[in-house]
């Protein structure tokens, strides 16, 4: 399963990037998208219109969906707390996605570089950008 992050969403429903397109299509067409609140919220948040509110609703209602639980915020806060540990700052939304597909043994499909900085993730890249 493939955690779609909200930046390969905003190329795909906004930037009509053909190749996250395609590479998203694909995933779609096999089943094999989940998602979890807090993208459902950034990708809302980001909607102009009533027309871009109904183009993600459609888009995420099918997909398998995981909530955060406590364990998955304070499993969030760790990551976080390594990455400081190690030099770097990464957002606690970015470790809440990390924790969830660490959780699930989901891939996250992005194009932010900061999930690079999470020892052991598994990331999902398009075949061309």
């Amino acid at each position: 399963m493939v955690l779609v992050d909200t930046s390969i969403w905003i190329e795909y429903l906004d930037r009509f990037n053909p190749a996250i397109r395609d590479e998203l299509i694909g995933l779609l067409e096999r089943d094999e998208v989940a998602t979890v609140g807090l993208i459902v919220s950034e990708l809302r948040r980001g909607c102009r219109s009533a027309s871009q509110v109904r183009a993600v609703v459609e888009a995420l209602e099918p997909l398998q969906y995981r909530e955060a639980d406590r364990a998955a915020w304070l499993d969030a806060g760790q990551l976080a707390a390594e990455a400081s540990a190690r030099g770097h700052s990464l957002e606690v939304g970015d470790c809440l996605v990390a924790a969830i597909a660490f959780r699930e043994g989901w891939t996250v499909f992005t194009l932010d570089r900061d999930f690079e900085r999470i020892p052991g993730l598994k990331l999902h890249r398009p075949r061309v950008i």
